[in-house]
């Protein structure tokens, strides 16, 4: 699979409270028009749907929220982050050829008049187990110990999400941590410009980190980004928010969009094609 217009940075560190807000009073406050909570303590995506990579399509606004603005953000530092503190998205392409992929992520106002997050997302190859991939499952520290042994500068984790990069986690049923779910990173995008302090940079460096592919915008609550070439296969959108200093807040919520653009084949590849289906009759007539 062909990945374009994608960067790729390293490895992470930070501090997170978990927010106040618990499970039942997050549904609440978020409301129908928004995921459960319930579904939030583990990784259970909204499903998108399946596309086709030939058809294009813009999907309608898929609504979901979170507690706190700082989920995704803090999955960019040095001790990565925690995956009950962002929500996630899944799709499928389906068929032959490639497709540029637009993923469009606002903040969104809850049921009770609070302000949306502010979005950062990234989007990854993979699918979740069915019951949800989480944290604390045993199986999920022993991995995150050992990925963090084999990173050099990590000393310590607040969780298994890692927003620059790829990361894998599993589910209670799964103590050994044999049986994985892996997320291939692809790329990311996010509202703003966040520069993490020294102490917290994924280099472990010692030295302030300026996130990438941030789009420099102060306001708006909303980003987008297009992902070139993508091909048939499962992917995930894993958004939260981008306030890396929101030890704790209220409740935010957000709407995501997707669009699917095919990539033409070139006129060269038809011709290319033509031409071998000629020279491939010219030879059956003369064996013949």
């Amino acid at each position: 699979m062909r990945h374009d217009n994608i960067l790729q940075p390293q490895t992470r560190q930070s501090m997170w409270n978990r927010s106040a807000v618990g499970p039942l009073a997050l549904s609440l406050i978020l409301g129908g028009s928004f995921m459960p909570a319930s579904a939030m303590a583990h990784i259970t995506p909204v499903d998108i749907g399946d596309f086709n990579l030939g058809t294009a399509v813009t999907t309608t606004e898929r609504n979901n929220g979170v507690a706190g603005d700082k989920g995704w953000i803090d999955g960019a530092d040095g001790d990565w982050g925690d995956t009950h503190a962002f929500a996630s998205y899944s799709f499928s392409l389906v068929g032959d050829g490639s497709a540029d992929v637009t993923i469009a992520l606002r903040g969104r106002s809850n049921a009770f008049g609070g302000a949306g997050l502010s979005p950062g997302f990234t989007l990854y190859e993979g699918v979740a187990h069915v019951g949800g991939d989480h944290d604390y499952s045993i199986g999920s520290e022993l991995m995150r110990a050992a990925d963090c042994a084999a990173t050099p500068g990590c000393t310590t984790t607040e969780g298994s999400f890692r927003a620059l990069t790829s990361f894998r986690i599993t589910t209670d049923a799964d103590p050994t941590g044999t049986d994985a779910s892996v997320f291939e990173y692809i790329g990311h995008a996010y509202n703003g410009s966040v520069t993490l302090p020294g102490a917290n940079s994924p280099l472990y460096d010692g030295q302030p980190y300026l996130v990438p592919n941030g789009d420099g915008m102060a306001t708006g609550n909303a980003v987008s980004f297009t992902f070139s070439n993508l091909t048939a296969g499962d992917y995930l959108v894993f958004a939260g928010g981008t306030n890396y200093n929101a030890v704790t807040s209220p409740a935010r919520g957000m709407g995501l969009t997707l669009t699917v653009a095919p990539v033409p084949v070139p006129a060269a590849a038809w011709l290319f094609g033509s031409g071998l289906a000629g020279l491939w009759g010219m030879y059956r007539r003369k064996a013949s």
